[in-house]
């Protein structure tokens, strides 16, 4: 019944049940379903971690400017807080367009 379970996650699952119930006979399917658990949870640890490594490139340099304070874009709470109060409703592209045309200094000022 465990020859499909990875040993590293059968470990897991047999130090989780031991932690959160130890007066409770283990047997093999609460390994198995333990395991199951440890390795969705492992895969979605990788998920994060590749999602946070793409989201890392997201950010561009040089940030825009605000017209209004001459800041960083995200140093400035009030023009992050209007281009969120008025363009909440947009798509990311859009609300990005708006943010250029009501917010942002041009772009050769930056």
């Amino acid at each position: 019944m465990l020859k499909d379970v990875a040993p590293v996650y059968a470990t897991e699952a047999v130090e989780e049940h031991f932690r959160q119930k130890p007066d409770v006979y283990l047997n093999v399917g609460h390994v198995v379903a333990g395991a199951k658990r440890a390795k969705l949870k492992a895969d979605e640890q990788l998920v994060s971690e590749a999602r946070q490594l793409e989201e890392a490139d997201w950010v561009s340099e040089p940030q825009p400017i605000c017209e209004d304070h001459n800041l960083r874009i995200l140093e400035c709470l009030d023009c992050c807080s209007l281009i969120f109060a008025q363009a909440d409703y947009m798509r990311v592209d859009d609300r990005h367009s708006w943010a250029m045309t009501h917010v942002y200094k041009a772009k050769e000022a930056w």
